[in-house]
């Protein structure tokens, strides 16, 4: 017990002489310049002290940093999650306005077309298409109160759709360029070459001439000849080359330049047919 209390009274005496020490020197240090005593003991201090401090910061430093970086990091995550909304916002905005742009557009187009010859003209909405894969027509939302009448052609951007088969007050009913039941006279561009594209109920036209004289190459473009339609109409491109054979027409078949799975905007031409065999039936519903 005895041996335990003078260690403890001497380490209270040396606890009490290193404070008192240190008193003395910081008084002496403030009052005190640069110079003397104090100065060197305050030099030697740094000296032995800054490489420590160096080290010491050497480490807390990125430690700091990490920890620093963690913090953030909640406020980044929330951050770059906002920005995601903003732009899941933006793009659906885009893809709702995206398809009446492209509405606006094609009208443009069709209003800045012009009808050949001065014809007058309606343009009509694809309302309908045929009730099954047989029926190759489409339904227009213009009629006979539009001015609309059987055989008027049809047309958009890309070239000749059909023909006005029917119509109602409000409506017209066209049967499309691939209906089975549907012929054009067509003429080989660059060429004097005639004969007829007919529909075969699929994808493509069937071209076939007994008078065709040259080959018809693949690529060859077609266009209405004067009769039904207008002439100069873009009907389609021969898919293959094609010669004439003795005794055998020329055929070859042709790629329509209307998709006629897309349409939706349509211009219906107020064109007579020239050909007196051509007569305009009655409008349904009319007498």
């Amino acid at each position: 017990m005895l041996n335990a209390r003078r260690r403890f009274d001497r380490s209270t005496a040396l606890l009490i002489t290193f404070v008192i020490i240190s008193i003395i020197l910081m008084t002496i240090d403030v009052r005190s310049s640069s110079e003397g005593i104090a100065g060197s003991v305050r030099s030697g201090t740094q000296a032995i002290v800054a490489p420590i401090q160096s080290a010491a910061n050497a480490i807390v430093r990125p430690i700091a940093g990490f920890v620093d970086g963690v913090a953030n990091l909640a406020g980044l995550r929330a951050e770059n999650a906002d920005l995601r909304a903003e732009l899941d916002e933006a793009n659906r905005r885009l893809a709702e306005t995206e398809p009446l742009r492209s509405e606006n557009e094609e009208l443009r187009n069709l209003l800045n077309l012009g009808s050949l010859d001065t014809l007058q003209s309606q343009i009509g909405r694809v309302q309908a298409r045929g009730s099954s894969d047989f029926d190759h027509s489409i339904v227009v939302n213009k009629g006979a109160a539009d001015g609309v009448v059987v055989d008027y052609p049809v047309r958009n951007l890309d070239g000749l759709v059909g023909r006005v088969v029917s119509v109602t007050e409000s409506s017209a009913r066209v049967m499309l360029l691939t209906n089975p039941n549907h012929a054009v006279e067509v003429l080989v561009v660059g060429s004097e070459d005639r004969g007829s594209a007919k529909g075969r109920g699929a994808s493509d036209l069937q071209f076939i001439s007994a008078t065709a004289e040259q080959e018809i190459a693949e690529g060859a473009t077609l266009v209405t000849d004067a009769g039904r339609y207008p002439a100069g109409l873009l009907v389609g491109y021969a898919s293959e080359t094609a010669q004439r054979q003795a005794g055998f027409a020329v055929q070859t078949p042709i790629a329509p330049a209307v998709d006629f799975t897309t349409l939706d905007f349509v211009e219906i031409l107020f064109f007579v047919p020239v050909d007196p065999a051509v007569q305009l039936a009655p409008a349904e519903g009319t007498s």
